[in-house]
């Protein structure tokens, strides 16, 4: 346990893990809507793939002699990508003009380049031989019937829809989508396009936290924002129990007077664990409603921003099936200046990263760290990770980062 008996956030994942049931209900889906989804069944390639040898290059299929004394053949056919190549029979000392895809005659052995040959008339002479079965790609090099082709807890992407369209599959089964329930709570919170009165501050955390869920397909249940009163939490607690899989507040999970998030969980349900051991994120709830499963965000932007990507998002995973869960990229960097840190909490340090003239990662901390000022996300591009018995950083040491992106802006940092 960490300072105050508060969890730290791998033992945090770690309680989220083992309360968290996968979905069972199945979904059949199109191939070409699937990204994103999970795959419930392993599946198995129903065919080869290529189905038959092929060329590699667009040139010339050579039907050579046991003892070449030649370097021209006569060209006695042309094969293009889908026609019959068993309609095609050479006799040694032919080639066959050929494009690349289409299926190799029975007597050729390989293929010569078009770059690697002279063409006159009907015949062309090889400039440059290929070795047998050069620039063929053998009936099943790629993929041959009955492999397994993709395991059962992938989540889809691009590139496993383009594989299982080569196979000629156009459905698949699925675990079913999610349901999340977003909820924001707070007298002083008003909805974007709402005029504000004095004290009043427009709700962006269910903006946030609904795009972080976006790449996870989830059906979003929007329950607006709602006023701290714990009969009013009460009400909508219980309505968002019949049908999410998931609640997720933000805001009233701390200790003042008016945060009515923990007894209403408490009267409901119950609570697994409440606070962990980071900053920005410390007042972070998780518990049960029945079968619903909730967690309870704190209410100043960045912290509901950061506990979403770290603890809610690993938590959309393994209730969607998804097995070897990815987790962020961590890369080594130089600090450019100090860094101040109150042994605790495990702290994540908005940053600017870049690389340097020699390609080496230095990593610049924003100036300014509050939890409520979201510019510093929109203007960094990275975590700084400092640990939680850390007593401070100095510049050129070495720190871990979490980039946010494996592609973005890596240029010099302008504060």
């Amino acid at each position: 346990m960490a300072a105050n008996n508060w969890l730290s956030l791998q033992d945090a994942l770690k309680v989220i893990y083992q309360q968290s049931c996968p979905v069972t209900d199945l979904q059949e889906c199109p191939v070409y809507e699937a990204s994103g989804r999970i795959l419930a069944n392993t599946l198995y390639a129903p065919m080869s793939v290529p189905g038959q040898d092929v060329s590699s290059m667009d040139g010339y299929a050579l039907a050579v002699p046991p003892s070449v004394e030649s370097d021209t053949f006569e060209v006695a056919a042309t094969i293009f990508a889908g026609d019959d190549a068993g309609a095609v029979t050479l006799k040694q000392g032919q080639a066959a003009r050929i494009m690349t895809g289409a299926g190799i005659p029975a007597a050729a052995d390989r293929v010569v380049m078009q770059e690697n040959t002279v063409l006159t008339d009907t015949r062309v002479k090889v400039t440059s031989w290929p070795d047998a079965g050069e620039n063929i790609r053998s009936a099943g090099e790629d993929i041959t019937s009955g492999d397994e082709v993709i395991k059962s807890g992938t989540r889809l992407k691009p590139e496993h829809l383009m594989l299982l369209s080569s196979l000629g599959i156009t459905s698949i089964t699925v675990y079913r989508k999610l349901n999340v329930a977003l909820l924001a709570t707070g007298d002083e919170l008003k909805a974007p396009g709402d005029t504000l009165k004095p004290g009043q501050i427009y709700n962006s955390n269910s903006v946030g936290i609904a795009a972080l869920l976006q790449p996870y397909h989830v059906n979003i249940i929007d329950l607006g924002i709602a006023a701290d009163s714990q009969e009013t939490l009460t009400r909508i607690f219980k309505e968002a129990i019949k049908n999410a899989d998931v609640l997720i507040s933000s805001g009233g999970v701390s200790v003042g007077d008016a945060d009515f998030v923990k007894p209403t969980l408490q009267a409901l349900g119950n609570i697994d664990f409440w606070k962990i051991a980071i900053k920005p994120g410390k007042p972070f709830a998780f518990g049960h409603l029945e079968n619903c499963l909730f967690c309870g965000l704190p209410g100043n932007p960045v912290s509901a921003y950061v506990t979403t990507q770290q603890l809610v998002l690993p938590l959309i995973q393994k209730l969607q099936g998804e097995e070897n869960r990815s987790e962020p990229l961590t890369i080594t960097a130089t600090l450019t200046q100090a860094i101040r840190h109150r042994p605790g909490r495990a702290e994540f340090v908005r940053a600017w990263i870049s690389r340097d003239t020699t390609g080496n990662w230095k990593a610049t901390p924003l100036s300014k760290q509050s939890s409520g000022v979201m510019t510093t996300v929109t203007k960094a591009n990275a975590y700084i990770l400092v640990a939680a018995d850390s007593t401070g950083l100095s510049a050129n040491d070495p720190v871990s980062v979490q980039p946010f992106s494996v592609c973005g802006d890596w240029s010099t940092f302008t504060q």
